[in-house]
């Protein structure tokens, strides 16, 4: 059972098991009812009467009937489900052509059409199922149906290629369904300035952040009496522990997409819970330990 109280329904293992081994299902639609995660669809290959090869158009069609099933079930994208696709693709690879490959995704989707509470309930209790079926067999891919403004990524660029900006503060738009600029600092603002922004803008702790922000710090090379200077962007993702669940959760299951949009790969990334979490000395300390080679 997951941390909301929802269940998995034994159908729930066995329908997967028909899809992942035997290949019985193309796909199959998951949904909460009566707190817990039932089957609500399975559909086998013939049933979606394809006129194409799945090989070919690497599931092109098939994933388009998925996508209208799911659009009819949930009232035109206004509820939540989970999902297991079954996709068909071919991949070449050097010195050994073109293959067939079958991989099985894993969705977690919330559209924007949806309640909050209706995602929150899904986010809280994708655990449960996710257990149920089995990581190791599957991708997964979650959506809180949050977009991400174009401000973030240009914001973002001008800071991490350009250092126009010495930090960048993210929230998301009143109405949740938009990661938006929340606060630019100038190019010289101290890191002081940073700290107090986000103090602010959470007021008593009641609202979540994402930030990014430009640190230097000073890295003794080993086996040198010289040390460098470096400016490396750290990201943030402050969300206290003060703030409503319904909050934490929003924020917790919109992050991927910022990430995606911003390219933080190769950034250090901080989850904090805490004002004292972002503290100068923590932040450039775990950025020196990293930074030494």
């Amino acid at each position: 059972m997951s941390t909301s109280g929802v269940s998995v329904n034994v159908d729930v293992q066995r329908s997967f098991q028909r899809l992942s081994d035997s290949k019985e299902y193309r796909y199959i639609l998951f949904k909460i009812e009566d707190r817990e995660v039932v089957v609500e669809a399975a559909v086998a290959q013939d049933e979606l009467d394809l006129t194409v090869d799945d090989y070919e158009t690497n599931s092109k069609e098939a994933f388009g009937r998925f996508v209208e099933d799911l659009r009819q079930r949930t009232d035109n994208f206004k509820d939540c489900r989970y999902a297991v696709f079954d996709f068909k693709f071919t991949c070449s690879r050097v010195g050994a052509g073109t293959s067939k490959m079958d991989k099985i995704v894993f969705l977690q989707i919330c559209p924007d059409g949806a309640s909050i509470k209706k995602k929150m309930v899904y986010a809280s209790s994708a655990s449960a199922i996710k257990a149920s079926l089995g990581t190791e067999k599957i991708i997964q891919f979650q959506a809180s149906g949050v977009k991400v403004d174009a401000s973030c990524k240009k914001a973002y660029d001008e800071l991490h290629q350009k250092h126009q900006h010495s930090y960048i503060i993210f929230r998301i738009s009143d109405d949740d369904t938009t990661i938006i600029v929340d606060k630019v600092g100038s190019k010289n603002a101290p890191y002081s300035e940073f700290v107090e922004e986000i103090r602010k803008s959470v007021g008593d702790g009641k609202e979540c952040r994402y930030a990014a922000v430009d640190v230097e710090v000073q890295v003794q090379r080993q086996g040198t009496d010289a040390a460098s200077r470096l400016t490396k962007v750290v990201f943030v993702q402050y969300c206290p522990d003060e703030a409503p669940v319904r909050r934490r959760m929003l924020y917790a299951s919109s992050v991927r997409a910022l990430k995606a949009t911003l390219g933080l790969e190769s950034l250090m990334q901080v989850q904090a819970s805490d004002i004292s979490d972002i503290d100068e000395k923590a932040i450039k300390h775990e950025l020196m330990s990293h930074q030494r080679t």
